[in-house]
């Protein structure tokens, strides 16, 4: 059968927990990336009813001999991208880090790992693995500010510039590095991240909803850039139509999953694709959702990480 005609759908991994019901983990990824024209391949981490509010829920951790046998599997489908976020115990983590060795692809990890309100959702163990184990593998890191203090060891010290804060997790070996939630500001409505692959440095704000709960949002992000950089777009252009899509799909919260983030609503009114590919495109289309990017300057203490701008994008 001749298939040159027929759409090629780019294929992205998910290694990460998965909810009967909401936009969480697995089921977020799956549900935008089938909106925006890809496919996935996922492989549990753990499995709950829905997330963490409902206190009715049912709950299990992957078994580690199954998890591996998912995990193989999903390495050898190859996908152009592999998101791995929340992954509850030290022996998973080195299971997909032992994993990786075979995978070719773009990694984008998302340290699930905690929050300033619940503190961590793993143990200390886990975090040490997720950071020593899996983060020199990542070409995109994700984590959400608290996750990069803790990464980084910092113990709440928030004394360092945007400019040290993001080269300090760059360091740790990402090629790219977007910190979500980097502040909010409830009375402004606006949450700022930063981004940086070395080379451009970035804050980005973006419209913040505090009245909605936002469940589902840190995962809901972490998938579309992933979605995005599957299609072609840098790291920085996918940040900015994540940054955008997770506005969107908090302004389209409904009861579903416990008051989940709606992605998929979101882009039923709102179409990204064709502007994710050329950065200064992207901008000036997020522009138009409130979202915006502003270059940070470096001190005199410290520079950009590399001296030439790197690829468009990784793998």
């Amino acid at each position: 059968m001749n298939r040159d005609d027929v759409q090629s759908y780019p294929l992205v991994g998910s290694i990460q927990n998965t909810v009967g019901m909401g936009f969480i983990g697995n089921h977020a990824l799956t549900a935008l990336a089938n909106a925006l024209g890809a496919r996935t391949i996922c492989a549990p981490t753990a499995y709950a009813s829905a997330h963490a509010g409902f206190p009715a829920r049912s709950i299990w951790i992957a078994d580690p001999q199954h998890f591996r046998k998912d995990v193989a599997f999903l390495v050898s489908r190859q996908p152009a991208v592999l998101v791995i976020g929340y992954v509850p115990r030290p022996n998973l983590v080195d299971i997909v880090a032992t994993q990786l060795a075979d995978y070719k692809g773009v990694v984008l990890l998302d340290p699930v790992i905690g929050d300033y309100h619940k503190g961590l959702y793993v143990s200390a163990e886990t975090a040490r693995a997720i950071r020593d184990l899996l983060l020199p593998l990542a070409q995109i890191a994700t984590p959400n500010r608290f996750e990069a203090e803790v990464l980084l060891g910092l113990g709440g010290n928030r004394n360092a510039s945007e400019h040290a804060f993001l080269n300090a997790i760059f360091d740790l070996g990402p090629q790219a590095v977007i910190v979500t939630s980097y502040e909010r500001d409830a009375e402004r409505h606006r949450v700022k991240l930063l981004f940086t692959n070395g080379y451009s440095y970035y804050r980005i704000g973006a419209p913040y909803y505090p009245t909605f709960p936002g469940h589902g949002a840190g995962d809901v992000f972490a998938g579309a850039v992933a979605v995005f950089a599957a299609h072609g777009a840098s790291p920085f252009a996918a940040a900015l139509l994540a940054a955008t899509l997770c506005a969107r799909a908090a302004a389209n919260t409904t009861a579903y999953g416990g008051e989940t983030v709606d992605p998929v609503a979101a882009l039923e009114k709102w179409r990204p694709l064709g502007y994710h590919v050329d950065d200064d495109r992207a901008m000036q289309f997020c522009e138009r959702s409130n979202v915006e990017a502003e270059r940070i300057k470096p001190s005199a203490d410290d520079g950009p990480r590399l001296k030439f701008a790197p690829p468009h994008v990784y793998g």
